[in-house]
């Protein structure tokens, strides 16, 4: 095939993806699930389709719109019904209870000490920290999420300003 024609291909599946993306908001691609990930498989056989010209550009922006129609009723669906979305993308599953992991949970995620341990350093956690720990999650998205004990929070701005203004002689 002429690479000008399979340039200009290329440059109309981009254009048509581009805009199908940009009209269906900007979590479809900031928080891929496992839905996100078998669509964008799809739509990549589907661009390869019409780069050979094994298909028209018609039948590809047909292909490509319900596909991408299809992940928004799965968003629309998931939005309106806590069972859809539990089924369409998951559900945050707890992993770390009081600074211990939970291994049945680890096992059923498939996640190993080594991989918890790797996740929590990402939060600032070595393995002797963990007791600060009050939960974490393995979200939706595959991160891990974690909130600290109390006791164990990090300062914030606000805090120092407390501090500053609890001072002895302090002025306000």
């Amino acid at each position: 095939m002429d690479p000008l024609r399979i340039a200009v291909r290329a440059l109309f599946a981009f254009v048509v993806l581009h805009a199908l993306l940009r009209a269906s908001g900007k979590r479809f691609v900031a928080e891929a699930t496992g839905f996100d990930f078998v669509l964008a498989l799809i739509l990549g056989d589907v661009v390869d389709d019409l780069l050979w010209a094994e298909v028209p550009a018609s039948q590809f922006t047909v292909a490509a719109a319900t596909l991408v129609l299809a992940r928004l009723g799965a968003a629309l669906a998931s939005a309106g019904s806590p069972r859809a979305a539990a089924l369409l993308g998951g559900v945050a599953r707890l992993i770390v209870q009081d600074g211990s992991p939970l291994r049945p949970a680890m096992r059923a995620e498939r996640m190993n000490r080594r991989e918890l341990a790797e996740a929590l350093r990402r939060e600032g956690l070595e393995p002797h920290d963990w007791q600060q720990v009050r939960s974490a999650r393995l979200e939706r998205s595959g991160r891990v999420s974690v909130l600290r004990k109390p006791w164990a929070q990090r300062a914030r701005r606000a805090d120092a300003d407390r501090l500053r203004d609890a001072r002895p002689g302090a002025q306000g």
